[in-house]
């Protein structure tokens, strides 16, 4: 009776474990299938991209939910893939926010959005604009006024509403980091306004994220945000000065390494004292306290030609 159990159980086993002819056929049609499905997902998502006004902020809202209808349950590298389509065209409707802004003389007096300490706008919008603002604002859009001039930027978190759910960890990491730099702005008016600490932490971040994620598909994105506040870490900004230059008691001109950059390079240097970064800055800042011009710009030449800064004469 046992043995009859036994080669009862092993026939089942078999029988479960060994499919039919015609159903390893069906099986490999189906896999065909969700090649193709798959390539006529992103390819259909393209086409309806294409079909959209890229001059209006209603877009973006209509290209979420095309994204959401199509790769719900998708594959994370094909949802990246399709957000990457959905990042040009954002960026593009961006652009083009902006040029109205500039152009249309409707927009003249379109004014900047200023908040009190209790987050309160202090400056009412025109009855013309409001339809505007709201409109922008619903679709992935936020008013902002860097340097005193108005001016149209991302909202990310319109992002993180419609797409952190389908994306892969990695393009989600990416996305958090892009979020924090435009809700948490590096620089106005040519000065920087994040804390030393502030500074050095996302410095090492966005090193940290491109070691890890070599092969990333927007990794060129990643690498010119580290070369961007890298090359600004070395020589400061217009507002934010390296170096401070003064004249002692003597009258002898000298120079000294301002307070802001003095904070961050120890910062660095304490927490993150094995960064690329911290190993850069640390003969670099050598040169500053032993007043070494021209070895500070041979380390500028250097790091400018290992694509680890911004060469002026051509990026900028």
């Amino acid at each position: 009776m046992k043995l009859f159990t036994v080669l009862i159980a092993g026939l089942y086993l078999v029988s479960c474990s060994s499919p039919s002819p015609e159903k390893e056929a069906k099986e490999g049609k189906n896999e065909v299938n969700e090649v193709t499905d798959t390539r006529d997902l992103l390819k259909d998502y393209k086409t309806f991209i294409a079909s959209l006004d890229s001059k209006s902020e209603k877009s973006v809202t209509l290209a979420a939910e095309k994204y959401a209808e199509l790769f719900s349950g998708a594959n994370q590298g094909l949802c990246d893939s399709a957000y990457v389509v959905f990042d040009q065209l954002y960026e593009k409707i961006e652009g083009s926010l902006n040029e109205k802004l500039m152009n249309d003389s409707f927009f003249e007096d379109f004014p900047c959005i200023t908040f009190d300490s209790l987050g309160v706008r202090e400056e009412p919008f025109e009855k013309k604009y409001v339809p505007f603002r709201k409109s922008i604002e619903k679709n992935g859009f936020r008013i902002d006024c860097p340097e005193g001039m108005v001016e149209i930027g991302q909202n990310r978190s319109f992002v993180s509403k419609h797409f952190y759910t389908f994306v892969s960890p990695v393009m989600k990491e990416y996305l958090e980091g892009l979020r924090q730099e435009t809700d948490e702005v590096f620089s106005v008016d040519a000065g920087i306004v994040i804390s030393p600490q502030q500074y050095a932490d996302r410095l090492v971040w966005w090193e940290n994220f491109n070691k890890k994620n070599p092969d990333f598909m927007l990794s060129k994105n990643a690498q010119s945000i580290q070369k961007y506040l890298f090359t600004f870490f070395l020589l400061g900004m217009d507002n934010t000065p390296l170096i401070n230059h003064f004249t002692d008691d003597n009258g002898v001109e000298k120079q000294e390494l301002d307070s802001y950059f003095e904070d961050a390079y120890a910062y660095l240097n304490k927490k993150y004292p094995n960064s690329e970064s911290n190993a850069l800055v640390k003969p670099y800042k050598m040169t500053v306290l032993k007043n070494d011009a021209a070895k500070r710009e041979r380390l500028i030449k250097t790091y400018t030609n290992r694509g680890l800064m911004i060469d002026f004469s051509k990026e900028y």
